[in-house]
């Protein structure tokens, strides 16, 4: 235990150095939607820049790394960067990270995992670059009359390092679980597809324009419930938790405001009227799955969820300018058994010409021949990858979007 007198004096350290400073943070998302992260966060206020394929990044107070894990739908994890320095040794390496303030950013007990990658450095063992890291911060934190437990499981407090061509990047996470899982309990069919990757889709194909979405392959339902907490205005952070509540610079009653003032002005940014949401599937476990997912999220009301046939399905009756369809057909190992994927891509366009035509569409097409055989004119193409599986975006506006 620390004597009071320098406990106050520990406070009064993270109020001036952590709490009353700005930092530099840098955001993992979904390569190939830089711009989609970036866009999104500057909704919230925050402008951030893309840096590398897979990031964004953003200098800010902590409040605006609280704002990013709650309110950006699109982010996987938000890092704060600690320190950079260069090292070609490992002893100066060691006394480098054990420079760094640790007290002012773990509290007392901890626990500590590293997360260590070394490329084209000249220190490449990364278990001895972690068995260094873990030495150093154990020695800073001992120093300070704290403790930490080293443990190289799942949960406890990760810090990443980084060296690429001898310059090291220390980052401490803040999201703590991946920002894909909601809080909700989700369940999970095979190869669903992630939150953040279906948020990005959506915000690419411009789900504010329309008043209706229609999903035919929806597995465990992910798109109909992204779009449901954006229908509301609900931030997709607000029912977890995050790694920087453990931290010494947090302030519980601080959050709780930044909390309320962001679900406030986002519920006041959702569009007003009727909204819609069909999502269906062939498979019966996949709509059960579907259904509970949609309850467990208070979406039960707004979401209609059924098993039936993409290539019998009815398109919604309404305006089609209105509509917007979203697909994740099945491919790879998901692939209907007895047809040929290039043949199943082409009757999807065909379905889509015949009963969507004026609709809005953002469809998941893997490879170039699968694209042609689809076959559907389209606005913009986004190249990513999804289950390790290189995949085409295709969106298409609809014939009366502004967007």
């Amino acid at each position: 235990m620390i004597p009071p007198d320098n406990e106050k004096a520990l406070a009064r350290r993270v109020k001036d150095h952590v709490v009353g400073r700005s930092h530099e943070f840098f955001a993992v998302v979904p390569p190939g939607f830089e711009g989609t992260a970036q866009r999104e966060l500057q909704e919230l206020g925050i402008a951030a820049k893309a840096e590398g394929r897979g990031g964004v990044a953003f200098a800010g107070r902590l409040e605006d790394a609280w704002r990013a894990n709650l309110g950006a739908g699109t982010l996987t994890r938000v890092l704060m960067r600690l320190q950079r320095f260069k090292s070609t040794g490992f002893a100066d390496y060691r006394s480098r990270l054990a420079a760094i303030p640790w007290e002012l950013h773990l509290a007392d007990g901890a626990r500590v995992r590293f997360a260590v990658s070394a490329a084209g450095s000249r220190l490449w063992h990364e278990g001895r670059l972690q068995e260094e890291a873990a030495r150093a911060v154990a020695a800073r934190m001992a120093a300070a009359g704290r403790r930490v437990e080293m443990g190289g499981g799942g949960a406890g407090q990760l810090v990443l390092i980084r060296l690429e061509d001898n310059r090291c990047q220390v980052s401490l996470d803040a999201s703590g679980e991946l920002l894909h899982r909601r809080g909700l309990g989700k369940l999970t069919e095979a190869a669903p597809l992630r939150e953040t990757l279906a948020r990005a889709i959506l915000l690419e194909a411009g789900i504010g324009h329309y008043h209706t979405l229609v999903d035919p392959f929806c597995g465990s339902a992910t798109f109909a419930l992204e779009a449901g907490s954006f229908f509301l205005g609900l931030p997709p952070g607000l029912g977890r938790s995050f790694a920087f509540a453990d931290w010494p610079s947090f302030k519980p009653a601080r959050f709780r405001h930044v909390r309320e003032e962001l679900a406030e002005k986002m519920r006041a940014r959702a569009a007003a009227g009727p909204r819609r949401i069909f999502c269906s599937d062939l498979d019966g476990k996949a709509v059960e799955t579907a259904r509970r997912n949609v309850a467990a999220a208070g979406l039960a009301e707004r979401v209609e969820v059924d098993q039936a046939d993409f290539f019998r399905l009815h398109p919604p009756a309404g305006d089609p300018a209105g509509v917007l369809l979203v697909m994740n057909p099945p491919y790879g190992a998901r692939q209907p058994a007895g047809e040929n994927a290039a043949a199943f891509f082409r009757r999807i366009g065909d379905k889509v010409r015949r009963d969507y035509a004026g609709c809005g569409f953002a469809v998941i097409v893997p490879g170039l021949e699968n694209e042609k055989a689809l076959g559907l004119p389209h606005d913009r193409k986004i190249l990513f990858h999804n289950g390790g599986i290189p995949v085409a975006l295709l969106i298409k506006n609809s014939v009366t979007s502004d967007k």
